[in-house]
């Protein structure tokens, strides 16, 4: 066996692992844990839209709980105002949510930097401004309330909680996926390009702004159905999901997780909620005890916790990676280059 070979074979035995291991939550493990499993995925999927566009485009968004609480309004609105049944709620919630992402889009685009993080900053200010005072639609301060999980062939994932998580998993590993193969594809290749270099990448001809703006509005998709999950689990949809402070706690599960890493993202966010239950019941002066693990997180692991680990341990995981197996042979050059180099 290739040393490629064994590398695939422990990658895809520790996938197989996590897997079955999420997949086995809901009996091996607690309601309770269940439902921290859930709140994890569905603000999980908010933390990846964050991370997506400051990995792959290197742009900050403070935004992106708008179009979270954009889409979980739109749901409750069109349930408990309209009546419309399941599934026409959630689809026009996320339709909505992506319409919006692409009028943003047309002004965040055009600007970089400090003053990208200001602008989305101030269109997500605004955003919480009309949910908290357009008190005739979206009832302030209050929310609306009473929304319904759906029935999807004929069990209710309102009263299973075990229903509403395999329910929640389908959709969180398609947005996951999603997210992974847009960073694999061509597409990513060009972002990753644009975040490099925007002038060179523009004198080969590539649309710099078109590959912003098609990744603002995918990024704020993933981020919208994470929105959807929310409102019908919680039951409820108010201001503060579309206020700074979702935004803010969305980027330092990026940055605890690792802001260049989709699985930083759900591991920053499974630590940041867990540790945010768990510490608020031993204490009331739990964000001090947060506050220091950021501050050691940011000096000694930058890359977060998943970057650094993957960092140190790599070698010893997947030995064949790194050129240490037997006969302590240098790792060999990618596919793509042996072929550059030997056409």
């Amino acid at each position: 066996m290739t040393k490629e070979r064994g590398y695939r074979l422990r990658k895809t035995l520790l996938s197989a692992l996590v897997g079955g291991i999420v997949i086995a939550i809901p009996w091996i493990s607690s309601e309770y844990f269940v439902m921290i499993s859930i709140r994890v995925m569905f603000f999980g999927m908010l933390t990846m839209s964050l991370t997506y566009l400051a990995g792959e485009l290197g742009a900050v968004s403070l935004m992106q709980a708008a179009f979270f609480g954009i889409s979980g309004y739109s749901v409750a609105l069109l349930q408990s105002r309209y009546g419309f049944p399941f599934p026409i709620p959630p689809l026009a919630g996320l339709v909505i949510a992506a319409l919006a992402a692409g009028l943003f889009g047309l002004l965040v685009v055009r600007v970089r930097g400090i003053y990208f993080l200001m602008l989305t900053l101030v269109l997500g200010q605004l955003v919480w401004a009309l949910a908290s005072q357009w008190s005739s639609v979206t009832k302030g301060d209050t929310g609306i309330m009473d929304i319904y999980a759906p029935v999807i062939l004929g069990i209710s994932t309102e009263k299973s909680k075990t229903a509403f998580y395999f329910f929640q998993l389908i959709f969180f590993c398609g947005a996951a996926y999603f997210m992974a193969a847009l960073k694999r594809s061509p597409f990513g290749l060009m972002l990753r390009g644009v975040r490099d270099s925007e002038s060179r990448m523009a004198m080969l001809g590539y649309r710099v702004h078109l590959l912003r703006y098609a990744a603002f509005v995918f990024a704020s998709l993933v981020a919208a159905l994470g929105g959807v999950f929310f409102t019908y689990f919680t039951g409820l949809i108010n201001p503060h999901s579309v206020s700074l402070p979702a935004n803010v706690e969305a980027l330092l599960a990026g940055i605890l997780g690792g802001i260049n890493s989709l699985v930083g993202a759900v591991v920053g966010t499974a630590i940041l909620k867990t540790l945010d239950v768990v510490l608020s019941g031993i204490t009331e002066r739990y964000m001090l005890i947060m506050g220091v693990m950021f501050l050691l997180v940011i000096m000694f692991a930058r890359q977060g916790i998943v970057g650094t680990t993957m960092k140190y341990w790599d070698n010893w995981l997947f030995p064949s990676r790194n050129g240490s197996g037997s006969g302590g042979e240098a790792r060999r050059p990618p596919k793509e280059v042996r072929r550059l180099r030997n056409p």
